[in-house]
């Protein structure tokens, strides 16, 4: 067998028992670089185990770890002989040094171990078995101190320089470790100069690229330019054909928005008629609603009072109860009396019968006899005054009665009344909430409306400056045409511009078709009159409402134009571009 992978376990050499395994037949000596086979028995108390090893050990050894090679123990059952098998590859190669074998169990006890023996050839065996008997015992002891000594020195020497060139080795890794830094820094910046300089033609290139656009770009501006000057001639014969079609198209316009301005008034006088009559109908409430209010509250003071009223008669008929009770068990007492008084009168008118029946002597009858009308005149008087004070508590007891029955009446009444109350009360908190739940209905459809307005000034607000915009770029516009200096300043050209700008929003707002339109006549209104030799300085007219001025048109066509405007009654704010539901909520928002 082969020497294991795995280390085998270690354990304490003091706790080792030698007897239980027993090498036989080992030689003094085995020749080299041959296969080794030990034999050995084991004792019938031991019981072996395929954890066990057998391993070679030089002699001297201190602990299991001192092993040259081991080999796993072959367990065979039933045998107490067996045998283990060293390759040659595995073997020591010193022939000086004497080695023993030794059974190891699988807890790391020391369980047999062999004589020594050494690994010498025959001849050599035969020339020391002459004279090594006589030098092992006369130089052993010195010659062993003097090696202990030298290894140990050699040891010494052989740890320094180890220290010495692992020192070494962590200098010559450092420097090495930094000529890897300072070569991959030198990488990194070759990297970064091959990538600045493709850069850099690149940028080259881009640039070349750019000069040739600007000079294609410069080509194509002049051809725009023609192309340009082309159109202008085409859309002026154009706007002079479409003049007379635009003039009728604007009256039409104008009729339209006064049918629409004529129906928005009408309908901004029936909802202040409605505004009105919410206003009433709201006043009306809350005068019913306060006068509810001030019932309630009465209602609530007079159930206040009937509480304390109850209260009261309750601690009245507390007290009758209690008088109640003291006056029976009086009566009670006066009864015991008069049963009591009735026995005495027995007695005495059968004491009195028997006296008259006695013969006794005159004078002590006559002595007994008074004794005993004394003492039936004291029964008598105190019988009496029993008697009326028995009448006068039953006169009390029937007079408590009829008060106690008169407070049981006067609490259910209370009680029926606080049950009205309560339903009335009921009642009108009922109505007071349907009337709070009315108000803010209306607080809500008023939250809306009030929300609808904001839209349509944030509408108007971006149509303000969406307007500005346009005019703007109008603008520069006439000013770069005016640079080129190949465009006139007349009224033609500037209407070609307006249109040409802002053709591409006509179809998106209609805002921005009125100011179209209005410019448009203008522009038309601008192209009658006499020709530029005949034409004479007239007075412009300018319309109230949107501040445009229109020189050489009558009156009639200013007011036609006026008309034409959508005009809000209240803030007088142009509404041209408003829907008519959108124009009706906007005046209604000033009623609100």
């Amino acid at each position: 067998m082969e020497k294991a992978a795995e280390d085998p376990p270690a354990a304490d050499p003091a706790a080792s028992t030698y007897s239980q395994v027993v090498f036989t037949d080992i030689p003094h000596s085995y020749p080299p670089s041959t296969t080794v086979t030990c034999r050995y028995t084991y004792s019938s108390t031991f019981q072996p185990n395929s954890r066990d090893w057998v391993g070679i050990f030089k002699v001297g050894w201190s602990t299991i770890k001192d092993y040259h090679t081991f080999i796993w123990v072959e367990q065979e059952e039933g045998q107490l002989s067996s045998q283990a098998v060293f390759k040659e590859y595995y073997l020591p190669k010193d022939e000086i040094e004497f080695y023993q074998f030794c059974y190891v169990d699988s807890t790391g006890q020391v369980r047999g171990a062999s004589t020594p023996f050494c690994f010498r050839s025959a001849a050599e065996q035969s020339m020391e078995s002459i004279s090594s008997f006589d030098a092992l015992i006369v130089t052993t002891q010195e010659q062993v101190e003097q090696n202990l000594r030298e290894k140990d020195r050699l040891q010494e020497e052989l740890h320094l320089m180890r220290s010495e060139n692992e020192t070494l080795r962590g200098a010559l890794q450092k420097q090495q470790k930094e000529t890897a830094s300072f070569k991959e820094w030198n990488d990194q910046k070759e990297e970064e100069r091959s990538k600045l300089t493709y850069q850099m033609d690149q940028i080259k290139a881009e640039n070349e690229k750019l000069k040739n656009a600007l000079q294609l770009q410069q080509q194509e501006n002049k051809q725009l330019k023609e192309e340009m000057m082309i159109q202008l001639t085409k859309q002026m014969e154009l706007e002079q054909q479409n003049a007379a079609e635009q003039k009728a198209q604007s009256q039409i316009a104008c009729k339209t928005a006064e049918d629409k301005y004529d129906r928005a008034l009408l309908k901004i006088n029936q909802l202040k008629e409605e505004r009105d009559n919410l206003k009433k109908n709201t006043d009306a409430q809350n005068e019913e609603i306060a006068q509810l209010k001030a019932r309630l509250r009465e209602e609530e003071r007079v159930l206040s009072k009937a509480k304390d009223g109850i209260q009261l008669l309750q601690a009245d008929l507390l007290s009758s109860e209690k008088e109640k009770e003291r006056l029976s068990a009086e009566l009670l007492k006066l009864q015991n009396l008069d049963q009591l008084m009735d026995r005495m009168k027995k007695e005495n008118l059968e004491l009195s019968r028997r006296l008259s029946q006695q013969n006794t002597p005159p004078n002590s009858s006559q002595d007994g006899v008074e004794t005993l009308s004394r003492q039936l005149q004291d029964t008598w008087m105190k019988l009496e005054a029993e008697s009326q004070e028995c009448k006068k508590a039953n006169d009390l007891i029937k007079q408590l009665s009829n008060e106690l029955q008169q407070v049981k009446q006067q609490l259910t009444n209370v009680a029926s009344l606080y049950e009205l109350e309560q339903r009335k009360a009921s009642k009108y908190e009922m109505q007071i909430r349907e009337m709070n739940e009315m108000f803010a209905d209306r607080e809500i459809v008023a939250h809306e409306k009030e929300q609808e307005f904001r839209l349509i000034t944030q509408q108007k607000e971006e149509l303000t400056r969406e307007n500005q915009g346009l005019k703007s770029e109008i603008e520069k516009v006439r000013e770069s045409m005016r640079a080129y200096g190949s465009i006139g300043t007349t009224s033609a050209d500037s209407t070609y511009m307006q249109f040409d700008v802002t053709s591409p929003s006509i179809d998106t707002n209609t805002t921005r078709d009125q100011e179209d339109d209005t410019e448009q006549n203008q522009h038309v209104y601008e192209t009658i009159g006499p020709t530029e030799g005949q034409r004479e300085e007239e007075p412009s007219l300018v319309c109230s409402h949107c501040q445009e001025r229109f020189p050489g048109i009558t009156q009639e066509e200013l007011d036609q134009h006026e008309q034409s405007h959508r005009v809000c009654p209240f803030c007088t704010m142009i509404c041209d571009g408003m829907e008519q539901s959108v124009f009706e909520d906007h005046v209604y928002s000033h009623e609100l």
